[in-house]
């Protein structure tokens, strides 16, 4: 019997490379494009381009059509084959043992990232205290927060913190180190945070990041994504409230800290100082540059989606200039499925309809069962099925001559012949 993880470690592994493949390339889009789409659209529109990278990873998953193809089937005959007995399965999953090592450490990595996140983020929240009540009354009745903003106090802040809702994090020495306009401005500027929602996506982002924690390019991303989040809120700052771009830039200045918290935005890092203050001095962009800023992210969403590599490949049929794999009957045919004793003293039969990805060598890179409407074979029946599958081989698929990657479907019939039932009655019904 096949363990009933091999075909899901497969099917992992090639999510894995596709999720991966469609990360790099919209996370490269992104880069590339961020400056130009700032300087066309402006600095909100160029925000929203941060939507390409986990649209093209979901695009990955949703996007699964069924294959198609079908080769020589096999019709088993219980009086033929109930002679042999059940062999074990070899080669569960058809991995290299390199690619499965790859796989077993990216997801250890994965792990240990997301617990370093959560590390990080519970030793935040046991940092938090309440706002004292003379402070909290004072914010409020000052600058009209919304009763339904959660005020907090930290030392880093100001901040905007996932909480899951969102948790405004102010410094003990908020009332004291700013003045009531820089007050206005911090304020204002955490509210627009929370207006954009970059709790979520902060959330988003840092699941992404452990995820994807080997990727090269990941560290100067989270980089671009956290400045382009900052012009993005500053702009809606200054538009929203028109507030004076001298003035607020001193805002920043004065709220500059080094601190990074996780799942969280805050008002200034120094780093970002110099591009932010250059921002302030630029004019909004026209509303039909916006339109077109806004067409083109549309666009590339669109693409992400249309062209993302899916775990399960178009059926072949439908490639232009493609010859659909086939079985290698001379060596298929001396490794047949066993129809299990169990299963015929049970009068087990039906078909069992078998997905195989053949690789570009012909041996199998993931077998899964496919569903078809009406009753669904016996599991013994199934499990024979794969286990058969495994050790086969097949003619690749070729495209302008050159061998593909592309899935098969093999149905499998199990039957047992009338007469073999009609004896099977006789010897076991009870003498009169």
């Amino acid at each position: 019997m096949i363990p009933p993880d091999a075909v899901a470690v497969s099917a992992l592994a090639a999510f894995a490379l596709n999720a991966l493949a469609a990360f790099s390339l919209a996370l490269l889009v992104v880069l590339l494009l961020r400056h130009p789409l700032r300087r066309l659209a402006g600095m909100r529109i160029a925000y929203g381009l941060w939507l390409l990278p986990p649209v093209a990873v979901l695009a990955t998953l949703w996007t699964s059509p069924r294959p198609a193809s079908t080769a020589l089937p096999y019709h088993l005959d219980a009086g033929m084959l109930v002679l042999a007995h059940a062999t074990p399965a070899h080669g569960a999953t058809t991995m290299p043992p390199a690619a499965l090592l790859l796989l077993m450490v990216w997801i250890a990595g994965s792990a240990c990232a997301l617990l370093v996140l959560t590390g990080r983020y519970r030793a935040l929240r046991r940092g938090l205290h309440a706002l004292p009540v003379a402070m909290l009354e004072s914010v409020r009745r000052q600058h009209a927060l919304p009763r339904t903003q959660r005020l907090a106090m930290h030392p880093a802040g100001p901040a905007l913190l996932w909480a899951p809702r969102p948790l405004l994090l102010l410094p003990p020495d908020f009332t004291q180190r700013y003045s009531t306009a820089q007050q206005a401005h911090i304020l204002r500027h955490e509210l627009c945070h929370r207006t954009q929602g970059d709790a979520w996506w902060n959330l988003l982002a840092a699941l992404l990041g452990a995820l994807f924690w080997m990727h090269p390019l990941l560290p100067w991303a989270r980089r671009c994504f956290q400045i382009d989040q900052e012009l993005a809120c500053d702009a809606l700052l200054l538009r929203r409230h028109r507030a004076a771009p001298r003035a607020y830039a001193d805002t920043l200045l004065l709220a500059a800290t080094g601190a990074v918290l996780p799942l969280a935005s805050g008002v200034a890092h120094p780093r970002q100082l110099k591009e932010r203050i250059a921002m302030l001095a630029q004019t909004p962009r026209s509303l039909p540059r916006r339109a077109v800023g806004a067409a083109l992210i549309l666009v590339l969403l669109s693409g992400a989606v249309l062209a993302a590599p899916s775990p399960v490949p178009v059926a072949t049929h439908t490639v232009a200039g493609m010859n659909p794999p086939t079985q290698d009957i001379s060596f298929n045919n001396t490794l047949p499925p066993r129809y299990p004793i169990d299963a015929v003293k049970k009068h087990e039969q039906g078909t069992v309809f078998l997905a195989v990805l053949v690789g570009t060598k012909g041996a199998p890179l993931s077998i899964r069962q496919v569903q078809k409407p009406g009753p669904q074979p016996a599991q013994d029946l199934v499990n024979a099925s794969l286990q058969a599958a495994t050790q086969w081989h097949f003619k690749p698929a070729t495209r302008g001559g050159k061998p593909v990657a592309s899935w098969i479907e093999v149905p499998i019939t199990f039957e047992i012949p009338p007469e073999k039932t009609s004896a099977s009655k006789a010897a076991h019904k009870p003498p009169a």
